[in-house]
């Protein structure tokens, strides 16, 4: 950590301006229209053009935030074909997106983050909408059209943040309605895979006073996957008025509706790791375990032909003699909510109220490798007021106060279907928290500043749910120990318990029942967790700013962060503890040979106390469950460095680069062990031991790399403009490689996203003005398949699967403004 401190400082002085850069004050911002040509290269001077961000509360250009933070243009989502929040990868190299079954989207910084979540477990990293915090992952769908930029905060968001934001915040901010402005933007793209996306923005003014904007978004594509799976079909619209009854008030109310339906994503046959006891480790399979193939393409689907007849081979013939429990997917998700944003001048100061009110009703049905899930219903509400005061400047000291609280309620019913397990989940989860915080920033001269925030944060959660688990069990020792089961009975794919013919009625395995002639027995498990919790901490950050020069800026922090421990329905895992991290960062944000070169670079080091990691996996009942728990702490350090260069006034190169340094510290957790289960496929160091009077398998991962943690990660592009006249071209071209990084749980060899590179370009021909384009484009243009999630089920086969990233895309994109 002291190194990294010193070679901080050390580019840090190099960074002071010299002699031949003459160095320029900031220009005043300018807000950018959502659906508007190209971002320029240069501003009004021939520099390069400033971004307005206001993720410190306050407007700011992005090089005057002294904070760990990456902006994305709407031109570069456009650029990069991101229409939800999978696509985010392309554009920020910290951050990593990843869909499961269902619509659950995960979020990783630098490591941090969940593989899935569920309607009772919490993110690690904050999304926020408008301003509005999202307690539900899947509540981002529908938000990615007319947009004014996305910030991601990269580390802990304990004070101004604070709530689920362990690893950092995602903010989506829409564009705004204007004043005075009528204007009317539409777009529309087609492409491979029957592609369509179209989206339209209108903004008209209501007298002096008073401006109306509404935006809508509607995509329509097949799937990348040969059954259907991984498509896109949605509507969205977002309707906002401003009202400024006076030049101290401003009155913005919003309403937003989104649609998600289609097929959903899907996942690929990867191969089986298959029990083989005494086979040595290998460079593909764990110890006792060997590796086989799928042999399909990536793209096939586990619902297609290749896919079955995989499916139908890998698992013992006879063993499971019903059909496969997977069915057609399909998601019939909607969310809607409605925000104010009252900004108002009293007593010297601004003070500013967020109320809202957002629900989610979520009806979908997925795949897993060998399993089928249900959300049958989901309804998820939260309510959330925040209220900051801005106060006046008391001589040298600038201050912020404010008060937040959030109160959710999530109802779900689900299902999971297996061969040899069927399980339901009824249950109700309510979360209250209140939080306080506030900033004090001290200009002790022109050039430095001091800043000391605080948050405290009280978690008030209540959890009140059932699982109804059938087992169907074989008695006889498996191959080649004893002659298994084969030929016996799986278990019927139903939608209850009710469903299953002679299931027993009493709980617990001495009330099973015999299930078919082949050794078989069939017991009713049920679980039932009614638990409350009540903590509440304390967060704070410690910064210091210096001005080396007018567009030079010198900062460092130490920053706490707090996630809120919570409930699984899970026997064994029915409640975890919070985590907690420390982040200290250095970093300095330059521009130089007035303003065309801009060099940022941050150093960072964080350390995490009982990290949460979700998961599937084995509960106290040897059932495949999914489950929250507290697994260790974890160390994460590195630099990240961003450049631009305005070569000419018509040529810009950027990139950036990121060394990561992420790995677990400790990292333990047990899973059943009894007579006939085999030790499980990880890729960690397992011992048979006992724990707490049972016998278990330890599993130690100590020493592994964080998942979603690659080594290396660089952006790189470069934006040419032709002036031909009265109209231009607009080339644009961007990179993007990701060493390896881990993408699954068990830390399984085949859960290696592997090093790739990937290639972007697009074409522009347009007005000067900007008031129509066309544009062709192509994404992925090396056709690469590069794996995002990889998912390993023991039952039913050992099977594994992938999700991967979309393939080659390409097509023609139209935009006009009236």
């Amino acid at each position: 950590m002291k190194t990294l401190f010193l070679v901080g400082t050390a580019i840090a002085a190099m960074s002071a301006p010299v002699p031949l850069a003459a160095q320029e004050a900031a220009p005043d911002i300018a807000q950018s229209h959502s659906l508007a040509g190209p971002a320029p290269s240069s501003d009004a001077n021939g520099g390069l053009a400033d971004i307005i961000v206001t993720a410190q509360r306050r407007a700011e250009t992005a090089q005057r935030a002294a904070v760990a933070i990456d902006v994305v243009s709407p031109q570069e989502l456009t650029r990069a074909g991101v229409v939800t929040a999978t696509m985010l990868n392309a554009t920020v190299p910290a951050l990593t997106v990843q869909q499961g079954g269902g619509a659950n989207t995960t979020f990783f910084v630098r490591g941090v983050g969940n593989f899935t979540n569920n309607g009772y477990s919490d993110p690690a990293i904050a999304f926020n909408l408008d301003g509005i915090y999202l307690g539900r992952p899947t509540s981002t769908t529908g938000t990615f059209f007319d947009l004014e930029r996305i910030e991601v905060l990269k580390g802990p968001q304990g004070t101004l943040y604070g709530r689920n934001a362990t690893g950092g915040a995602i903010n989506v901010i829409p564009a705004k309605p204007r004043l005075g402005e009528r204007t009317l933007s539409v777009s529309g793209s087609f492409g491979n895979y029957d592609a369509i996306d179209a989206e339209a923005a209108a903004n008209l003014p209501i007298g002096d006073n008073a401006a109306i904007r509404i935006a809508g978004k509607v995509v329509d594509r097949k799937g990348y996957n040969e059954d259907g799976t991984s498509d896109e079909v949605g509507q969205a619209v977002r309707a906002q008025l401003l009202i400024k009854p006076s030049p101290a008030v401003s009155i913005r109310l919003s309403g937003d509706y989104s649609h998600q339906g289609g097929a959903g994503v899907g996942a690929s046959y990867v191969g089986t790791e298959n029990f083989t006891p005494g086979t040595p480790a290998t460079s593909i399979s764990p110890p006792n375990y060997s590796f086989t193939a799928a042999g399909v393409d990536p793209f096939s689907g586990l619902l297609s032909p290749a896919g079955s007849a995989y499916f139908g081979h890998a698992v013992i013939p006879g063993t499971f003699i019903n059909p496969a429990p997977l069915a057609s997917p399909y998601l019939n998700n909607r969310y809607w909510g409605l925000t104010a944003e009252i900004n108002a001048d009293v007593a010297g100061g601004t003070l500013t109220i967020l109320p809202s009110y957002r629900r989610a009703k979520l009806d979908n049905l997925f795949n897993g490798p060998s399993f089928r899930g249900s959300l049958n219903s989901e309804d998820d509400r939260q309510f959330s007021t925040e209220l900051r005061f801005q106060g006046p400047r008391l001589g040298p000291i600038d201050w912020l106060v404010g008060g937040y609280y959030f109160n959710e309620t999530v109802k779900g019913l689900y299902g999971i279907n297996q061969y040899q397990i069927i399980s339901f989940q009824d249950f109700t989860s309510k979360t209250k928290s209140y939080a306080a915080f506030g900033r004090v920033t001290a200009h002790l001269s022109d050039s430095l500043r001091f800043v000391a925030a605080g948050r405290y944060t009280h978690d008030s959660k209540d959890f009140n749910g059932g699982a109804d688990t059938l087992i169907d069990l074989c008695t006889n020792a498996p191959p080649p120990f004893g002659p298994g089961c084969f030929g016996g009975p799986s278990l019927p794919v139903v939608q209850t318990l009710a469903q299953v013919p002679g299931a027993p009625a009493m709980p617990g395995p001495a009330n099973a029942v015999p299930y078919g002639t082949a050794g078989n027995i069939l017991f009713y498990i049920p679980n039932q967790v009614n638990a409350g919790i009540d903590k509440g901490r304390v967060t704070y950050r410690l910064a210091a700013e210096y001005d080396l020069a007018p567009a030079s800026l010198l900062y460092a922090s130490y920053e706490t962060g707090y996630r809120s421990g919570g409930f699984s329905n899970a026997p064994g895992h029915e409640t975890f503890e919070p985590e907690y991290v420390e982040a200290w960062t250095i970093g300095s944000k330059n521009r130089f040979f007035d303003r065309r070169l801009q060099f940022n670079v941050e150093l960072f080091h964080w350390r995490y106390r009982n990290q949460q990691v979700s998961h599937y996996g084995l509960d106290a009942n040897n059932s495949t469950n999914y489950f929250t728990e507290n697994i260790g702490r974890s160390t994460i350090k590195g630099v990240d460095v961003e450049a631009q260069w305005l070569l000419t006034p018509t040529t810009r190169l950027s990139g950036t680069v990121q060394y990561l340094d992420a790995r677990v510290k400790r990292y333990t957790y047990n899973s059943p062990r009894d007579a006939t289960s085999p030790p499980p496929a990880v890729g960690c160091a397992v011992t048979p031991t006992t724990a707490n009077g049972a016998p278990v398998y330890a599993i130690d991962c100590a020493g592994k790399p964080s998942y979603n943690s690659p080594r290396w990660s660089l952006n790189g592009g470069i934006e040419k403009s032709i002036a031909l006249g009265a109209h231009k071209i607009v080339l644009n071209g961007d990179a993007r490689y990701r060493s390896n990084s881990v993408i699954g749980f068990e830390y399984l060899p085949q859960q290696n996203s592997g090093a790739f590179w990937t290639f972007d370009a697009s074409a522009t021909f347009g007005a000067a003005d900007d008031h129509w384009a066309v544009t062709g484009f192509v994404r992925n243009l090396t056709d690469k398949a590069v794996p995002l999630f990889t998912q390993f089920v023991a039952p039913a086969g050992g099977v594994i699967s992938s999700i991967y990233a979309p393939p080659r895309t390409y097509g023609l994109r139209v935009r006009y403004t009236f």
